[in-house]
């Protein structure tokens, strides 16, 4: 069943003249097990339209369906679909600094319901961490990484929940071309766990590793494509 399908998604702020249509009839579908790279320069559309995909935004109008169901207009059941659902890494990490790497994969798991005690919740969190190779610095602050290692522990919170979709925007703008390469590499392996990526990005050493491409101008998807292919083929390919 397609995870996420948006027919003519639009979002606008304001009114008169200070009217800002910031995304305008967005059609696109996410697969399961599949990376999509959306691109385009900045503000054209992308952080917002993974906003509204994720439920952190309503639409202005348009509709969205969440593994075939819609999406609901309740917070309530809004903030629990995206918590069961959906995994986020942002550019800036948006881990706290001053609290340990542990503390920082579980917060996801303080939401999940059926709720899990407290034993439940750090066993998982190591394993998230684990599996991202930082099992050894569960106990360090995350002050004390490096920028690597910091989106690491972003990719294990985004793990934790076990989502069917990660929604990664600019996952790579604050590193370094080694260490971005190594973050895209761990990034797109998720889909081995059957887990599918959308990822906002206008680097093409990234959107070209993914299955599709989908540029984005001015709030809308690129009209001399739609959809393309991406060049290698091949999402996990290093």
């Amino acid at each position: 069943m397609t995870l996420v399908r948006a027919s003519g998604l639009s979002k606008t702020y304001g009114r008169g003249r200070l009217r800002v249509e910031a995304l305008r009839e967005v059609s696109l579908s996410v697969e399961p097990g599949e990376a999509v790279a959306l691109t385009g320069p900045s503000g054209c559309g992308k952080s917002t339209l993974l906003s509204l995909l994720g439920l952190t935004l309503p639409a202005t109008g348009g509709e969205l369906l969440v593994n075939g169901e819609p999406a609901p207009l309740r917070e309530r059941r809004r903030a629990r679909l995206r918590n069961e659902f959906f995994g986020y890494l942002h550019q800036e990490f948006a881990i706290v600094e001053s609290d340990r790497v542990l503390a920082n994969v579980t917060i996801p798991l303080e939401y999940a319901r059926p709720r899990l005690n407290r034993r439940q919740r750090l066993e998982r969190a190591g394993r998230a961490l684990d599996s991202v190779g930082l099992g050894w610095a569960t106990r360090r602050r995350a002050s004390e990484l490096s920028g690597g290692e910091r989106q690491r522990v972003a990719i294990a919170r985004a793990l934790v929940n076990e989502p069917r979709l990660v929604l990664a925007d600019e996952p790579t703008a604050a590193l370094d071309v080694a260490t971005a390469h190594e973050i895209v590499t761990l990034l797109l392996s998720m889909r081995r766990r059957g887990t599918s990526v959308l990822v906002a990005t206008h680097d093409p050493r990234v959107s070209g590793r993914c299955d599709r491409i989908l540029p984005m101008e001015d709030g809308r998807l690129a009209p001399e494509g739609v959809e393309t292919s991406a060049s290698s083929g091949d999402c996990g390919s290093t």
